[in-house]
């Protein structure tokens, strides 16, 4: 609860409450605010809360939260707001409207309107959304920042199908949980960028499509012809001569000029700044713009040096990449990926030698340039596609390139391959790495960053939710089987929902031959694993379809549950042989009492594996037997020996 918490509030809400006391003494913060919960929009039911522990106690008992937080406890109105921490929108399904939605439809409808990637979304009971942007900086309420909120909140609700009647940063929305938060990103945004995204909405809808307001840059190839541009060209003074210098230089790599030709341009610029700088300094930043990672200057930074209004948003139509004299980044993933999956996901050599072999998909006399190449290699590792592991130094080094998430890497793709198929305008897309898995259990907040494909908390009832856009029709991914399943399948090119969701039945069915119920499945580490392990013997046997030698479904199915079993039996016997070397060592009183609780473990309600546990007894039973007739063999053998001493010495006294 707390990690998600205190990225939506901060330091608003506090660890602990202030004593009557310290409140005196150190005067009522104005920093702080309240939080109102609640169990319906009734006020009767509304508590408000200034801790985080008091926020994480309530939540357990309570439906609806404020993102945003107020100066008052006893009035949640627009007038008592002190912080906006949130743009929220309410996307409501009843009545018929919005209805069979999923999540992909929200993220395609947040992409067509060229929304940054929300922070939270969270799937409400009815089946439909609510929304969340995270705020890099909370905004102090006010009356003209209230209005100018609802109106973009309004905008915003329009363009992606939300309730327009639903605005305002006052209002109550459905606290998350496991069960129902189906996306969580670390990404925040700045509430100028909403603002500056309303404004070109504005502008598009008063005027046609090709005619633009002064602020609005259409395209980076007119970003030079800009009048906010052309006036920071007309030169600038010291204190702003590093910057602007930086910044052009970012402009001619947008505008498609190489490294050599923008150097020349700026030293002609350098000479109508007061003073002029150093060649060797216009060199530095010319060179730091072109191998540094960004692509295009900042519209921030156009605006503070020129004093005008600058904004820009690059989604326009992509030329068919054989036509194109400069690919994309982003298209070089996808060559670079396929090459690396060609040679079973893994190569290594010199960087320059790896370069060499790779080609365009669309021209194959096209290489791929060496810059290009280290640039798409840094996107695919921020991204935690692909690791890079040097060994080795200068001439010498070896570099091994490793494809770590298929399940990124094709989603990737696939959403590179829909941009250019798309004849629409353009933007940066949703990235749908971070959908989660809509399993249903757990407690309110426990959001934490981490993988998306981390085990999934059990269910006794599972429910599967579509993950695939009604719009698309891709196969959709069962929600109800572990991550981990679905990923060690995906990896390999199986991304048919149906097949994946048949497999894990055949699992299902291999553990059942052993008394493991499906909560118990998803419930042990240990057993997924060997799921896990499973799949990659079948497909080095059956074959998979990223190699392109997959035999068939029912042949792959049937020696998953051969193979499934199999491993499992070794698993147990393993298990048992453990556990009869580990009791062998225990005293009597001491295995007497891990028989005891092995009995009462076997009595519990629920029990993860009962055969195991009864197997465990049976052999404790055998052991304390053995100690027993191994008791008795000693006293007896004992018994005899002196007897024959006895006898003995009879014999010997007689004989005297």
């Amino acid at each position: 609860m707390r990690n998600l918490a205190q990225q939506i509030y901060g330091n608003q809400l506090t660890e602990y409450s202030k004593k009557q006391a310290q409140k005196q003494k150190n005067g009522y913060s104005s920093r702080l605010g309240w939080v109102f919960v609640s169990k319906d929009f009734t006020k009767e039911t509304t508590k408000a809360v200034r801790t985080y522990g008091s926020l994480f106690n309530v939540s357990k008992d309570y439906t609806y939260f404020t993102p945003n937080t107020f100066y008052r406890n006893d009035l949640r109105r627009l007038s008592t707001l002190r912080w906006i921490n949130s743009m929220s929108i309410d996307i409501d399904a009843k009545n018929g409207e919005n209805e069979g939605m999923t999540l992909p439809d929200v993220q395609e409808f947040i992409t067509q309107a060229g929304l940054p990637m929300p922070s939270l979304i969270v799937q409400t009971p009815s089946k439909g959304f609510h929304v969340h942007w995270f705020l890099e900086q909370p905004k102090r309420a006010s009356d003209k920042l209230n209005a100018h909120y609802s109106r973009i909140q309004t905008c915003i609700a329009e363009m992606i199908h939300g309730d327009v009647h639903a605005v305002g940063p006052e209002r109550l929305f459905r606290l998350p949980t496991d069960e129902n938060t189906v996306f969580h990103s670390q990404t925040r945004v700045s509430f100028d960028e909403l603002c500056e995204w309303f404004q070109l909405v504005q502008e598009q809808n008063q005027q046609d499509v090709h005619t633009y307001k002064k602020g609005f840059c259409k395209g980076y190839e007119s970003l030079l012809k800009h009048p906010a541009v052309q006036k920071i060209l007309e030169g600038v003074n010291k204190g702003q001569r590093d910057t602007a210098c930086y910044t052009l230089a970012l402009a001619y790599k947008a505008a498609g000029y190489d490294e050599k030709t923008a150097e020349e341009h700026l030293h002609n610029w350098n000479k109508k700044n007061t003073p002029q700088m150093r060649q060797i300094e216009v060199k530095r930043k010319v060179k730091s713009a072109y191998r540094g990672r960004f692509h295009a200057p900042s519209a921030k930074k156009i605006r503070e040096l020129s004093g005008m209004l600058f904004s820009y948003i690059i989604w326009e139509e992509a030329k068919p990449r054989e036509e194109r004299t400069y690919s994309h980044i982003d298209e070089w993933k996808s060559d670079v990926l396929a090459f690396i999956r060609s040679r079973g996901g893994k190569v290594s050599g010199s960087q320059r030698d790896i370069a060499d072999q790779i080609t365009s998909s669309v021209d194959a006399e096209k290489k791929i340039p060496y810059a290009t190449f280290k640039k798409v290699v840094a996107r695919l590792e921020e991204q935690e596609i692909l690791s890079k592991k040097v060994s080795g130094k200068g001439r010498g080094a070896s570099t091994e390139l490793r494809i770590i998430d298929e399940v990124k890497a094709r989603r990737m793709q696939s959403e590179a391959s829909k941009k250019e198929q798309d004849t629409g305008s353009k933007n940066n897309g949703l990235n749908s790495n971070t959908i989660k898995d809509t399993v249903v259990g757990g407690t309110a907040l426990p959001l934490s960053a981490g993988s998306s494909l981390a085990l999934p908390k059990e269910t006794l009832t599972p429910v599967i939710l579509p993950t695939s856009s009604t719009l698309s029709k891709p196969a959709p991914l069962p929600g109800n089987v572990p991550s981990a399943f679905v990923s060690a399948l995906y990896n390999r090119s199986f991304i048919d929902g149906r097949f994946i969701f048949r497999a894990w039945g055949k699992v299902q069915l291999a553990f059942k031959a052993f008394g493991i119920t499906y909560h118990s499945i998803a419930a042990t580490d240990d057993y997924i694993r060997l799921a896990m392990d499973a799949v990659a013997v079948t497909v080095e046997k059956k074959g998979s379809m990223i190699a392109g030698d997959f035999q068939g479904d029912d042949c792959f199915l049937k020696y998953l549950f051969g193979t499934m079993k199999g491993l499992f039996a070794n698993y147990r016997s393993d298990q048992i042989k453990q556990f009869v070397e580990e009791i062998e060592g225990l005293g009597d009183i001491k295995l007497s009492h891990v028989g005891m609780e092995l009995e009462d473990e076997l009595m519990a309600a629920r029990i993860v594996d009962r055969e195991l546990v009864e197997t465990k007894l049976a052999e404790i039973e055998r052991e304390q037997s053995a100690r027993q007739r191994r008791k008795h063999y000693n006293n007896d053998s004992v018994f005899d020996l002196n007897s024959s001493i006895n006898q003995f010495k009879l014999f010997i006294k007689k004989g005297d």
